[in-house]
């Protein structure tokens, strides 16, 4: 069993630390941050480390990693950690649910989060530092470098190509290809295939003018 150091101390990192357990998956044996988000010295008994030190405190020749961090700046903050973790020599794990489900032909590369309640179809590629959390992949998709896919559906044969964050509850069509950096907010449908670096938001559920008092929930 591979001893892991994850990067990150919010709640997916205390998330991934806790499957990997629970799975017997890898020993997580740290986390780490940079040093201008050290506010805390450990998480769940584990120690939280300066990333500055990592190299020395946990040598690469010696403890593995995980990037265990959301999509900001659309996923651009969890790359720039991937890249330089690997610069710093250090091999990278995975973090997926076991499901006797998932297809033989499945291909997944390195630092990736499959979360529980995830389903996912045959010839399915999923690159490098990508997370996915409760969601539906169709059949042929494609799921490119540092994508973050929340609790969504993607029908068959969907290009996401790298960096674009689906939010929560939205529904990707068939044969469509997200451009790299876009971003689907919670909710949206996608229908047509998107340009680089596009926005999509659906409007939030607008409150009523009364109050809960004057209905009536038959």
């Amino acid at each position: 069993m591979d001893k892991v150091v994850i990067y990150g101390a919010g709640r997916h990192a205390e998330l991934t630390a806790y499957e990997m357990k629970r799975n017997n998956l890898h020993e997580v044996v740290a986390f780490t941050v940079r040093n201008k988000y050290l506010n805390k010295t450990e998480l769940n008994g584990l120690p939280i480390v300066s990333y500055e030190d990592i190299s020395r405190i946990h040598p690469p020749s010696e403890f593995k990693m995980f990037i265990a961090i959301g999509p900001q700046q659309i996923n651009r903050a969890r790359e720039e950690i991937f890249r330089d973790a690997k610069e710093k020599g250090y091999q990278f794990v995975n973090c997926i649910w076991p499901n006797p489900e998932f297809s033989e032909d499945l291909i997944i590369g390195e630092n990736v989060y499959i979360g529980q309640e995830c389903t996912i179809s045959n010839f399915v590629e999923i690159g490098d530092n990508v997370t996915i959390i409760s969601s539906k992949i169709g059949h042929h998709c494609k799921i490119g470098h540092n994508g973050f896919i929340s609790c969504s559906i993607l029908a068959g044969n969907v290009n996401v190509e790298e960096n674009v964050f689906i939010g929560l509850g939205s529904a990707i069509g068939p044969n469509i290809t997200l451009g790299k950096h876009t971003v689907v907010g919670m909710g949206c449908v996608i229908s047509k295939s998107t340009d680089p670096a596009s926005v999509y938001l659906n409007r939030a559920t607008e409150k009523q003018s009364f109050d809960s008092s004057r209905l009536k929930l038959l």
